[in-house]
């Protein structure tokens, strides 16, 4: 099993190049990390003593991209912490604020679906 520093390195890697390769319009190499992150979220779930309020401190990240991952996973746990990300996200130009825009919204509509 790998340490939970491990993880939120990897974490953290996977959200920052997701970000790069959809603002080069690479969504191939952009899918790619996203299903990393997919994978993580799933180690972190399945491990009582990581869990997902690991990512917590994530929400202040200096990178968007991060702050934008680390909202939605969040939303259930804390949805007053992750929608302020997302507002604030929500305002910004290209990839990221679409993405926080439409996340708001289908959340919103109740149509955010999570497996925990």
């Amino acid at each position: 099993m790998r340490s939970l520093e491990k993880i939120l390195e990897e974490y953290l890697d996977a959200c920052k190049k997701n970000g790069e390769y959809l603002d080069k319009g690479d969504s191939k190499t952009a899918n790619k990390q996203f299903r990393i992150l997919t994978k993580i979220r799933s180690d972190l779930i399945s491990n009582e003593e990581y869990g997902l309020t690991k990512l917590l401190p994530y929400l202040e990240h200096s990178s968007e991209y991060v702050r934008l991952h680390t909202a939605t996973i969040l939303l259930p746990i804390t949805p007053s912490e992750a929608k302020n990300v997302l507002l604030e996200l929500s305002s910004k130009r290209g990839n990221v604020g679409f993405t926080a825009k439409m996340t708001l919204a289908e959340w919103e509509k109740g149509n955010l679906k999570f497996d925990f």
